[in-house]
C-alpha cells in the first residue's frame, strides 16, 4: 500500500512542476508546427503524404503484425523513453530533452495532417485508431519519463543521476512502462482487428 501512495505522489509531484508544463509547451510547440507541415505538403506522385498515408494504412487486412513490425513497435515506443533519459544525464538536458519533446509532437501531428490531407474523412478514422489511441497512451508516459530524467539530474546530488532517478521517481517510471506496453498492444492487437474489422 506504502508503495502504491509512493508511486502517485511521485506522479503528481513531476505532473505539477515547472519542468513538466515546460515539457507540454515544447511538445504542443512541436505539435503546432507539425500540424502546419503535414497540411502544406506539396501534393505529388509519390509524396511524403501518400507514402505516410500507406505506412498508417498497412495493417488494414487485420493479420497479426510480423516480428519485424513488433520490433519496429516496441523500438519506436520504449525509444523516445530511453532517449529522454540518456538526454537527462547530459550537459544542456533542458534544451536536449526539451527539443526531444518537441520532435515527438511535430512526427505525431505530422503523421495525423499527413493521413487526413491524402485519405480524407477515411483519413480521421485511420488517424483516431491507428495514431490518436495509443498517443493518449504514449504520450503520458513520455512527459512523465522525460520530466523524471530532468527532476533527476537537478537533485542527484552526491547519489548520482541513476540512483537519483530510481529513488525519486521509481513509481512514475513504473507507470510509464506501464502506459508505454499499453501502446504498444495497442498498435499491434488492436489497430490491425479495427481497421480490418471495417475494410478500412
Amino acid at each position: 500500500m506504502k508503495q502504491g501512495r509512493l508511486s502517485f505522489s511521485a506522479v503528481r509531484r513531476l505532473r505539477q512542476s515547472p519542468v513538466f508544463a515546460f515539457l507540454v509547451a515544447a511538445l504542443l510547440c512541436g505539435a503546432a508546427a507539425g500540424s502546419l507541415t503535414g497540411m502544406h505538403l506539396p501534393q505529388s506522385a509519390g509524396s511524403y503524404a501518400e507514402d505516410l498515408a500507406a505506412l498508417v494504412a498497412e495493417n488494414v487486412t487485420g493479420a497479426l503484425p510480423s516480428a519485424r513490425t513488433v520490433a519496429a513497435c516496441i523500438g519506436g515506443t520504449f525509444g523516445w523513453a530511453a532517449g529522454a533519459l540518456v538526454l537527462g544525464a547530459l550537459p544542456g538536458r533542458m534544451l536536449w530533452v526539451g527539443l526531444l519533446a518537441a520532435l515527438r509532437g511535430f512526427l505525431l501531428a505530422f503523421a495525423v495532417a499527413a493521413a487526413l490531407l491524402e485519405s480524407g474523412w477515411r483519413g480521421v478514422y485511420l488517424s483516431a485508431v491507428s495514431i490518436g489511441a495509443s498517443a493518449a497512451l504514449w504520450l503520458p508516459g513520455l512527459l512523465l519519463v522525460c520530466a523524471a530524467a530532468l527532476d533527476a539530474a537537478q537533485a542527484r546530488g552526491k547519489r548520482g543521476y541513476a540512483a537519483a532517478l530510481f529513488g525519486r521517481s521509481g513509481g512514475a517510471l513504473g507507470l510509464s512502462a506501464l502506459l508505454l506496453s499499453g501502446a504498444v498492444l495497442w498498435r499491434l492487437l488492436a489497430v490491425p482487428a479495427l481497421l480490418g474489422l471495417v475494410g478500412a
